[in-house]
């Protein structure tokens, strides 16, 4: 295209190039000789870059007015305006993909800005941690960490306390911190862990670690020999092994060095004194912290106890009913207890009895704790209504053996503060005398239908003369029915007792030995004893099992 130029500008022949149609009336008129620069480079790759960084910037901040939209929900009611009362307990939200679990931490950390955060714990009052056991039931495990941590003691100071500073007259807080050990690295476990974490340390001020337990390929792992069983072993080998080790991290200290990320600043707890040990499949009632708290000088001073457990193997609900009832046990139940540090390390007068020496060689752990070289007579404090419920039916280790009676335990819902009860009672001599006393005076009848008749008005005594016989018994009034080393599960020195119809009496299953007179001189007092099974059933005068039965029962 041509076209002229005015007389100023030389040549009137000149050629010109064509403009942009979008070039300014401007440029065109004043006669320019070039082109604008921009115009020249209105498409090049920079102007495609400058676009692109404006979009995300706007991107950027449409996404946070968005997050600042959920925040504002978060503070207020559901259209209310008011901030959501402190006291408001609310489940943590699982999020499964790493990218969403860090949005999350991020949109926590600017809450926390305008609401203001629950301070830590003193560490000082961290000597009683709780120690949760997982491996792959993240379902399951949820739910038992919603249970934990809707139930945890610290959960009163925060609805209560108006000013959540003042925090160092608390005391000891049992259960923490919180120790989760995770037998290998199931991502769906983790993430239940990290939801979890930030529910405890931000809002409650109580430090969560997480321990790993290595768990070799399937190909790769030691097998362990033992005796031939009806049952598949495995399970209860790697069970054993992760528990000896989790344990042994946790009494040591290592734990605490084992995990540095947290999301507030941590300082490292003392050594512990006791451990409460739960498993992924587990359910603590209300006052289950307050139980463990109530008996912890108990059975840090007395040592003729075990361990304290929550649990009652024949705490049906046809069975149970004073809530507010303890009692000794020579069968140590497990479910949800707690154990002190001197039975893990040893006492001086006994050094070779630390159980952390040659933790559960053979798997089983349980079960090799109630073996007579390992008790030692010493017996377990546990409450007549369950204060744990085990829920785990799927994929467990026990493969449901005893599914029908887990499912039937009652977990106490009525909630005792247990810290204002007088537990003097449980004193080995007081309770051995006061127990004696009340089942030696039980009518004495010798059918079970007279022990059905008679309970609805008295306590009752059926005896039993032998293992099988107990069975028997057991089995017509629904309790368990299984020993170990001679000890009945939940008994006292061979007693077993139940509510039978729930009522306000005892039924009591008594050895032959038991009689209105005085109890024998070694009654409530076998403690640091390693009595075999015969020589035990002896002295209850109970007939010695055939080679065949001694097989059926162990």
């Amino acid at each position: 295209m041509f076209r002229r130029r005015g007389n100023n500008f030389g040549n009137d022949d000149e050629p010109m190039p064509s403009y942009p149609m979008h070039q300014s009336n401007k440029t065109k008129n004043n006669g320019m000789s070039k082109p604008s620069l921009f115009a020249y480079r209105y498409t090049t790759k920079g102007v495609v870059i400058f676009r692109a960084i404006v979009a995300v910037v706007i991107l950027l901040c449409i996404l946070w007015g968005c997050l600042i939209i959920k925040i504002a929900r978060d503070i207020s009611n559901d259209g209310g305006g008011n901030r959501l009362p402190r006291g408001l307990i609310v489940r943590p939200k699982i999020e499964r993909h790493r990218f969403g679990n860090k949005l999350r931490q991020r949109i926590k950390r600017l809450e926390l800005r305008l609401e203001g955060k629950s301070p830590m714990l003193d560490v000082n009052q961290m000597e009683s941690p709780v120690l949760v056991f997982t491996f792959k039931r993240a379902d399951y495990f949820e739910r038992a960490m919603w249970k934990l941590y809707e139930n945890h003691p610290a959960q009163k100071y925060v609805q209560q306390k108006s000013n959540l500073q003042e925090r160092h007259d608390i005391g000891r807080t049992i259960g923490a911190p919180i120790i989760i050990s995770q037998d290998g690295d199931d991502p769906e476990v983790k993430a239940v862990i990290e939801a979890y974490r930030e529910a405890f340390e931000i809002n409650l001020g109580i430090p969560l670690y997480r321990i790993e337990h290595y768990r070799p390929p399937e190909d790769k792992q030691e097998e362990v020999q033992i005796d031939s069983w009806d049952i598949d072993p495995k399970p209860y080998q790697d069970l054993a092994r992760h528990y000896g080790w989790a344990l042994e991290q946790t009494f040591s200290g290592a734990a605490y060095d084992l995990d540095t990320q947290h999301d507030r600043h941590i300082s490292k707890p003392p050594l512990p004194q006791r451990v409460v040990i739960l498993e992924e499949d587990i359910e603590i009632a209300t006052d289950f912290f307050s139980l463990m708290n109530a008996t912890a000088d108990i059975l840090d001073s007395d040592d003729t106890l075990l361990a304290v457990s929550g649990y009652n193997d024949n705490g049906k609900t046809q069975h149970v009913a004073d809530s507010k009832r303890l009692v000794r046990s020579d069968f140590f139940p497990g479910l949800g207890w707690m154990m002190p540090r001197r039975v893990w390390d040893g006492v001086e007068s006994h050094p070779n009895t630390a159980l952390k020496n040659n933790w559960a060689p053979n798997g089983f752990w349980d079960d090799w704790i109630r073996e007579p070289n390992i008790r030692l007579g010493r017996q377990v404090l546990r409450p007549e209504v369950s204060r744990t419920f085990h829920f785990g039916n799927i994929h467990g280790v026990s493969q449901n053996d005893v599914k029908h009676d887990l499912n039937q335990i009652l977990l106490d819902r009525v909630g005792v503060q247990w810290e204002k009860e007088d537990l003097s009672y449980l004193k080995p001599e007081w309770f051995a005398e006061s127990y004696w006393g009340r089942v030696s005076n039980a009518k004495l009848v010798s059918t079970e239908a007279d022990a059905k008749f008679y309970i609805a008005h008295s306590d009752v005594r059926l005896v039993y003369n032998s293992l099988s016989h107990f069975e028997t018994l057991a089995f017509n009034f629904d309790i368990m029915a299984d020993e170990k080393a001679g000890i009945v599960r939940t008994g006292y020195e061979g007693i077993v007792e139940v509510r039978y119809g729930k009522g306000e009496f005892i039924l009591f299953l008594t050895p032959p030995y038991v009689s209105e007179g005085s109890p024998p001189s070694t009654f409530g007092k076998k403690a640091w004893t390693n009595v075999d099974k015969t020589t035990l059933l002896q002295s209850f005068g109970l007939s010695i099992p055939s080679e065949e039965d001694w097989q059926m029962n162990w």
